[in-house]
């Protein structure tokens, strides 16, 4: 029998139901939810996107200052201090993820789930487990 996360997500730019469902499930800290999302996310691509989109959007909101130039990749936005943070692929991914303006409704990520796509399933585990770090930093 299937159980609920009760849980207040917060992260609104992740839209698709899988990717939420997998955050609750962090939030809960339930190990056999966490561990089934996890390996749909990795095997389902509109999933992985979802997290992604939602990890830009998050990140470009609090990375940018009254000097950020647009476009500009999520990673040039950083500061080096959250850049340490991230581990390698994330950092290639976040390279590719070019935010468009300073609203931040312009994210393109296609070149970086193409690069996704192209990476081994131990480095899409890397990039998963930042995206959540990312998105759930600020979860209660």
């Amino acid at each position: 029998m299937a159980h609920r996360h009760p849980s207040k997500l917060n992260a609104e730019h992740v839209a698709h139901p899988s990717a939420r469902r997998l955050l609750k499930a962090e939030l809960a800290n339930c190990a056999d939810c966490r561990t089934h999302s996890e390996e749909e996310v990795l095997a389902t691509p509109e999933v992985f996107a979802s997290l992604l989109h939602g990890f830009a959007l998050k990140r470009a909101a609090q990375w940018r200052d009254r000097h950020s130039r647009y476009p500009s990749s999520l990673h040039d936005l950083a500061p080096p201090t959250e850049v340490r943070f991230l581990t390698s692929p994330t950092r290639e991914i976040a390279l590719l993820c070019i935010i468009g303006s300073r609203s931040g409704d312009r994210v393109d990520t296609a070149a970086a789930l193409d690069e996704l796509e192209a990476m081994t399933g131990a480095e899409r585990a890397l990039v998963l487990g930042d995206l959540i770090d990312g998105l759930l930093e600020d979860e209660g």
